[in-house]
This record gives C-alpha cells, sequence and structure tokens, in this order.
C-alpha cells in the first residue's frame, strides 16, 4: 500500500542536483518564503534541502534566491492540497464550501478537505486564487461557523502545537498525548501525500527520511500508519460517497488550474482524469478561464507549466522506470501495468536514436522519454483478441488474470477458462505488453501457476496441434475429437473459445478458418456448425468478475474493454467497498 508518492522519498538529492546544474545571477535577499513565515539559508542547510555548497553559491550571488525557491517550491509556500472541485459539465472551478451551499456534495464531505487544506497550509479560495489562514478565511466568509473549530485545530498541523513553551509537530503531538492518534494519523497522511512532513518550527515540509532523523516522525510510527491506512481509508470521493479513498488516492485524480497553479478534483460523470484502458493519457491541465482541457505532457510541451512542475504531478499518476528482461530494455509503469519495449519503439520509429541518447545522457528523464512514447503510439483494437487481462477499478491498472485470482478479483474457475481460452487462441497473453507467451514460458514469468498449467496443457495443443501417435501427423481440434484423442466436450469447448475470438484453428495452415470454409473443407461437420452458431448452446461457465453473474465466453468478450496500449480486450473487475474510519 502506497501513502503518498515514493516520489518524495527520494526527490530531495534530485532537486539539489538539478539546482546545481544551474548557475544563476546574484541574489539580494538571502530568505525563502516558508508556508507561514521566512526561511533562511541556515534553516534549509540544517534541514537537508540545501547543501553547503548551493548555499556558498548563494551568499556569492551565483545563484538566486527565486531560482532555488521554485526547486524547493513543494517544501516551501507551494499549495500542494486539494483547492476544490472542477465541475466537468460547466467546466468551472468552485471551493468545496460554495459546493455545500449550492448542494453538489455534503458538509462532512467539504469538512475532510477543508482539514486537510488548514493541516498542510492554508485554506484556497479558488475565485480569488488567495490562500488564507483559519482565521482569515472565516473572516472572509470562506467557510461556514461551524466548521471554524475543528479547521483552528487542524491548522495546529503547519503553525504547532504548544506545549511547555515547545513548539511540536503532529508526530511530537501525538507523542505528548496532546492529539488522539486517529486524528493525528489523518492530518499525517494528508502531509506525507502533499509533499512531507510539516516542521512548524522552521516552516517547512521535510521528506519522510528527514523528518525522522529531525525527530519529527519515527519509522515506527511510519510503519503504524501505512498497516492502519491499508485497511482504513479516510476521504470520501465526492463523486461517489459511498467509496472510501486515501488522500493520495484522489490527488492522482486531480487537475491542475492554470490559473491558481493549483489541484482541483473533477466531479461529473465524465470521468475526465481517472485512468481508463480506453484511453492513454487522462486530462491532466484545466484552465477554467479558458474552459481547455489538456494532457499533462501537451500542457508541458507547450509550456504552460515548468518541467519541475510536470514531473512531480507526474510523479502522482505513473512510476516509470527502466526494467531489462531477457537482454532487453523496458520502460514500465508500474502505476498502470503498462510495459514498452524501447527496441520494439525504435523499430517501429515511435522514438528516435536520438531520443534515446538524450535519454541516455540524462537530457530527457524516463519520464519524458515514456510520455513520448506513448504520445507516439497508436494501437488498434484487436477485433479478435480474446480476454488478455483484467482491469482493476481500485487501482487502475491492467493485471494479469492470475493476479487477479489471487486478489480474489477472479474466481479460480473462472480464471482457468480465461487462460485456456488464451492458450487454445495463441498462448498466455502479458496484459503489460501484449506479448503471448507458452505454457511453460508463461509458468516462469508467473503469469499462471502450476495447477492451472495441469489443467490447461490440451488447450495449447488445440492451437498447435495435437500429434497423432505413430505417425508426424498434426491433427486440429475437431480432428482430434474424430479420433479420440480429445473428448467431445473438451473439443467442443476449445472450438467455441476459437469461434468466438475469430475463427478455428487448423494448425496446418497459416491464420483462422471461418465457420462455412471449415464447414466445406470438412474440418467439421454440420452439427457442430450448427451448435457453435447457436449461442443459446454455448456455456454459461464464467463468472462476471464486476456483476458476479453466470456468463459465456461470447457475453466476457462483449463486456470486456478494448485496452489503447496493446489493443486487447480486458475485463473490467468489480469495485471494493470501503468504509470510512
Amino acid at each position: 500500500m502506497q501513502v503518498g508518492d515514493k516520489y518524495q522519498m527520494s526527490s530531495n538529492q534530485n532537486t539539489l542536483s538539478k539546482v546545481q546544474d544551474k548557475p544563476v545571477p546574484s541574489a539580494q535577499i538571502l530568505e525563502f518564503q516558508g508556508l507561514r513565515h521566512q526561511v533562511t539559508v541556515k534553516d534549509l542547510v540544517e534541514a537537508e534541502l540545501l547543501n553547503k555548497n548551493i548555499a556558498e553559491q548563494l551568499e556569492k550571488g551565483i545563484k538566486t534566491v527565486s531560482q532555488v525557491q521554485n526547486f524547493l517550491g513543494k517544501y516551501l509556500n507551494k499549495i500542494n492540497s486539494i483547492a476544490g472541485l472542477y465541475l466537468e459539465a460547466s467546466k468551472r472551478k468552485m471551493s468545496f464550501y460554495e459546493a455545500v451551499k449550492e448542494g453538489i456534495i455534503e458538509s462532512s464531505v467539504a469538512l475532510e478537505f477543508l482539514e486537510a487544506q488548514a493541516a498542510t497550509g492554508y485554506i484556497v479560495h479558488t475565485l480569488s486564487n488567495e490562500k488564507c489562514t483559519v482565521q482569515e478565511a472565516s473572516e472572509k466568509g470562506l467557510i461556514p461557523l461551524e466548521f471554524k473549530e475543528r479547521l483552528l485545530q487542524a491548522e495546529k498541523g503547519v503553525t504547532g502545537y504548544f506545549h511547555y513553551g515547545k513548539t511540536l509537530s503532529i508526530f511530537q503531538a501525538m507523542e505528548s498525548k496532546l492529539l488522539p492518534r486517529q486524528t493525528g494519523r489523518r492530518l499525517l497522511e494528508v502531509q506525507i501525500a502533499t509533499g512531507g512532513i510539516i516542521d512548524p518550527v522552521r516552516s517547512i515540509r521535510l521528506p519522510l527520511e528527514i523528518a525522522c532523523k529531525q525527530g519529527l516522525l519515527n519509522r515506527d510510527t511510519i510503519q503504524n500508519l501505512y498497516k492502519v491506512l491499508g485497511n482504513v481509508k479516510g476521504f470520501q470521493d465526492p463523486n461517489n460517497t459511498a467509496r472510501a479513498m486515501h488522500y493520495a488516492e484522489l490527488m492522482r485524480l486531480c487537475v491542475v488550474d492554470l490559473e491558481g497553479n493549483y489541484l482541483l478534483l473533477p466531479f461529473g460523470t465524465q470521468k475526465i482524469s481517472t485512468p481508463s484502458p480506453a484511453r492513454a493519457n487522462t486530462i491532466s491541465v484545466v484552465d477554467t478561464s479558458t474552459k481547455s482541457e489538456i494532457t499533462l505532457y501537451d500542457a508541458f510541451l507547450k509550456y504552460y507549466i515548468e518541467k519541475q512542475t510536470y514531473l512531480e504531478l507526474s510523479a502522482l499518476q505513473s512510476q516509470w522506470r527502466e526494467t531489462i528482461d531477457e537482454s532487453q530494455c523496458f520502460l514500465t509503469d508500474s502505476s498502470s501495468g503498462r510495459q514498452f519495449s524501447i527496441n520494439d519503439a525504435l523499430t517501429q520509429g515511435n522514438i528516435s536514436q536520438t531520443d534515446l541518447n538524450k535519454y541516455r545522457d540524462g537530457h530527457i528523464t524516463v519520464t519524458e522519454l515514456a510520455d513520448m512514447l506513448t504520445s507516439r503510439t497508436t494501437v488498434a483494437a484487436n477485433l479478435n483478441s480474446p480476454v488478455a487481462g483484467i482491469w482493476d477499478p481500485n487501482v487502475c491498472r491492467r493485471i494479469s488474470v492470475l493476479k487477479a485470482m489471487r486478489q480474489n478479483l477472479v474466481e479460480r474457475l473462472t480464471a482457468t477458462r480465461l487462460l485456456e481460452a488464451q492458450a487454445c487462441t495463441g498462448g498466455i497473453t502479458d496484459p503489460a505488453t501484449g506479448r503471448k507467451y507458452s505454457i511453460s514460458e508463461a509458468l516462469q514469468r508467473d503469469l499462471i501457476d502450476s495447477e492451472i498449467a495441469a489443467n490447461i496443457q490440451k488447450s495449447q495443443q488445440a492451437y498447435r496441434g495435437f500429434l497423432l501417435p505413430g505417425t508426424q501427423a498434426t491433427l486440429s481440434t475437431a480432428e482430434a475429437v474424430r479420433g479420440s484423442l480429445l473428448s467431445r466436450d473438451l473439443g467442443h469447448r476449445f472450438l467455441e473459445l476459437q469461434y468466438v475470438t475469430g475463427g478455428l484453428v487448423d494448425p496446418n495452415l497459416q491464420g483462422r478458418i471461418f465457420l462455412e470454409d471449415a464447414l466445406r473443407k470438412g474440418l467439421i461437420d454440420d452439427p457442430t456448425a450448427q451448435r457453435l452458431k447457436d449461442e443459446k448452446m454455448h456455456a454459461k461457465n464464467l463468472v462476471c468478475p464486476k456483476t458476479k453473474q453466470k456468463i459465456t465466453y461470447k457475453e466476457a468478450l462483449t463486456r470486456a474493454i478494448f485496452d489503447c496500449h496493446t489493443g486487447l480486450r480486458l475485463l473490467e473487475a468489480a469495485e471494493h467497498p470501503n468504509t470510512l474510519g
């Protein structure tokens, strides 16, 4: 289970190295704007957000405060919390309190999001783009009076909890029994998701590793937090209040408002920012002044957002890394389950050697290379595709049938039938790449387990052919049934699976055979052909992972979604119900 973004754990050093790589003019003022007050260079060095080398360059005027402020923005005064709603139908933004007054969301939902704002910096006024303290927000009528006390308590996550002359962080307040652990865990979750643990004394955010070293957190608390949050999701989805989510999950669904430079949560039925197998990129950036909507990568290419902002927001949506498999290099996104072969991308012309060299030389990041590849890759829907995998809507990810079974998204018998269909129509499919493998290869790649492998051996022969004993002759499925090498029931099931995915397979011929051609060539007889044509005769031997109804394989194909990444079909699983805590 991930809380917040793994990028935050390691981005500190990356940020510093980027600062070092960019010389800037001399600075006049050696103070930075923190969350609530000015922050000195000494503060940032002690917090390990700046190294001494950069500090010296600042003192000498080689670098400017404004440049460093931009690079360290998410640790200083940048608004990282969810500021309000983006109404998909009217393409306008709205604060959470305004949404309550217009009857769009419940007041309990608004309070959760406003507490998150208060605990990470400021209450945001979406119309004027102002950021206000809780007191200021109350005076301006931006929050209801009945919320004020709760929000003032949450705001102490930024200003600190005062105890015997000391200013304590959330964790320290929990340890001193000033703050209930349930409340503290909730506020810590939000701070981690939005950039790091807040040090109220220095008025800055800190990555988890540094926060632990500085005594603002400890590893036991992190482990317990992850354990608790693995079972409890404390925020209601405004689009579906019966669905509970982590704050970080909601952030991944947000769009950036160019006018205010903050996050908005889309509200409506269009789900423009929700990852889907049907589209490669979601809408990530909106301009509410012009009502335009574009993807994050397009916004970066058009200079609407800076590279640092682009990379930080990309880290919320995807986790691209380079992997090696059988001496081939791949770009793999652990968030979506997508995988691209770099070698194939070069061969197909989706990236050039120049693009690859820029990546190898460090001039572009792995995220830029992946987005470049995604934007240039067009995949047609394979109308003859079997069900290649499962779409898990709980994490918006494509996964293998075996993994779906292990996560209780698909029953074992249904999983076996789906994999059987893959084997008798070409091979076990890896939905991350669309590549097909033999049963032995799929077993090594953890696409099937040993029990399923034993159960579907004959289905592989239905594609490759059945060897006639004592000869070198290879028989089709229908011929194997007639020769008593295969039971009639099993043989008909294989024929049915092949028929509904594009045609029967004759291992001695290239491609599929239409039913009429198979009948004319004597591959099958007329009763078999009639039975295959009559969908009422098809076995309902699958349980739909979404509706839990008994369905035929043909019905599964009809319900499946074509994956824009591979062109293959994915069957959608059900959403897990969650309880709020």
